[in-house]
């Protein structure tokens, strides 16, 4: 794999959140990067161990930041379009 082509240049700003994922787009030199967040991922990580559904679509921005080193590692490593952030990644 080119690990250069695969370097995350950036997180999109738009975070979404469908009540199962939060969803975020990585640039990369070669394009695009589906991020997904599972909840459980979600409530492996203080403070949001016991978040309702509106308190993650209020604080997606503050969640992917806190995310965002193991967010990196899975963009660099894929070869793929979607990547998907589980508990084995934290």
């Amino acid at each position: 794999m080119d690990h250069a082509a695969a370097h995350c240049l950036d997180l999109e700003p738009e975070i979404a959140w469908d009540g199962a994922v939060l969803l975020v787009w990585a640039r990369t030199a070669r394009g695009r990067i589906r991020c997904e967040i599972p909840r459980a991922t979600i409530h492996a990580v203080p403070p949001f161990d016991d978040a309702l559904s509106r308190e993650i679509a209020r604080d997606r921005v503050e969640i992917v930041n806190r995310m965002r080193p193991a967010l990196l590692r899975k963009v660099a490593a894929t070869n793929g379009i979607v990547i998907r952030v589980n508990l084995d990644d934290l």
